[in-house]
């Protein structure tokens, strides 16, 4: 778990909120790629992800991004992100709590299952060599062949 946290720290370059931390590690932990802080022509996107299509931006706003100036800001430069194709996911909190980094990271892994995301399926060593075991988005499946 240590190595795990190591990681998803040195992806993320800016200096982010605890809610991204833990979405990070979420994310690492479930074996989904993505990059952090990556910087768009006009800002820079919270969570990357190249999707084969067209990428998926999301931002992770805190209180300072619930301020009416800076929400039409926030609206203005996301426009112009959508309109050069990415997909844009905003997600908003006042305060981190468990519960809601929690919803976030469900809204994440809702927004990458509609546009077909699937994260690589994580294979573990297998006791017999027709038997194996998947690990996928917390289920185990045992396969027989």
């Amino acid at each position: 778990m240590s190595g795990q946290r190591s990681d998803w720290r040195e992806r993320l370059h800016a200096n982010p909120s605890r809610m991204e931390q833990e979405l990070a590690i979420r994310l690492q932990e479930d074996g989904i790629r993505y990059q952090t802080q990556v910087e768009i022509s006009v800002t820079t996107a919270d969570f990357y992800f190249p999707l084969e299509s067209r990428p998926l931006l999301v931002f992770v706003d805190g209180r300072v991004h619930l301020g009416t100036a800076q929400m039409a800001k926030d609206e203005e430069l996301r426009s112009l992100l959508r309109k050069r194709g990415y997909r844009i996911l905003e997600l908003y909190y006042n305060s981190y709590s468990d519960k809601k980094r929690d919803e976030l990271y469900d809204q994440i892994r809702n927004s990458l299952a509609k546009v077909g995301y699937s994260p690589p399926v994580l294979m573990t060593s297998a006791p017999e060599p027709e038997h194996y075991t998947t690990k996928r988005q917390g289920d185990l499946i045992h396969i027989r062949q």
